[in-house]
């Protein structure tokens, strides 16, 4: 992890990246690098502006100011579907929608973006066990999994369509500790096949187990924003 030149297209490249919630600006002037395999663990007080950076960089909230490229290109030049597939986030709620679980692990490979990728049954069925997760789990209808089940699903879901980056807020949050180790096992298979992940974690040991360096996003707090 590093903070980007221009001439250092290859990766998630962010520059002087400011981020606002209703009004009020919370971080001002963000720079990271990430590059295949980086893992890094974003560190700061609650309400610092952690999560609303991981929306920023997937497009789901708008930025104030700077840059966001992958491999040199503005998330415009990719089409907005397809930077959400390939720059991925996976949120502490995660949100299940209509159907079962196989439906919703289905999905992304219904639209456009996905360019002709099919979805594999088997290595969905997979993941879903690497995460914890029982066979019987398949035909469930999403909305009425736990927080946690529903959690590592939307996981499996982002991880199927190979994302070159993964947007990581509180992955483990609601999980106990053994169900934890799996979702950190899968990232870090995920990492070392080439994409990188910018996880948002209270757990201080997280960052360890991942083999995550360490950015603390306390000196981009904007002036007059108060963490607590």
């Amino acid at each position: 992890m590093s903070v980007p030149s221009r001439a250092a297209d290859a990766g998630l490249s962010v520059t002087e990246l400011s981020v606002a919630a209703g009004g009020t600006t919370l971080l001002r002037g963000v720079s990271l690098h990430l590059a295949a395999g980086d893992v890094v663990a974003l560190s700061g007080p609650s309400g610092l502006g952690k999560s609303r950076l991981l929306r920023a960089l997937c497009g789901l909230d708008t930025h104030e100011a700077g840059d966001v490229r992958l491999d040199g290109r503005p998330p415009a030049s990719w089409g907005w579907p397809a930077w959400r597939r390939v720059v991925s986030l996976v949120q502490q709620r995660a949100v299940m929608l209509p159907g079962s679980v196989a439906d919703n692990l289905r999905l992304a490979f219904q639209w456009q973006s996905a360019c002709g990728a099919s979805f594999d049954v088997g290595t969905a069925r997979q993941l879903l066990s690497d995460l914890g997760l029982p066979a019987s789990l398949w035909g469930d209808e999403a909305r009425r999994l736990s927080l946690g089940q529903a959690q590592r699903v939307a996981l499996a879901r982002a991880l199927l369509t190979s994302p070159r980056v993964l947007l990581l807020d509180e992955p483990t949050a609601s999980l106990d500790p053994a169900s934890a180790r799996r979702v950190e096992g899968a990232v870090r298979r995920a990492c070392a096949a080439g994409a990188a992940a910018l996880v948002v974690s209270h757990d201080p040991d997280q960052g360890g187990r991942l083999g995550a360096e360490t950015l603390d996003l306390s000196p981009f707090r904007a002036e007059g924003h108060d963490a607590a």
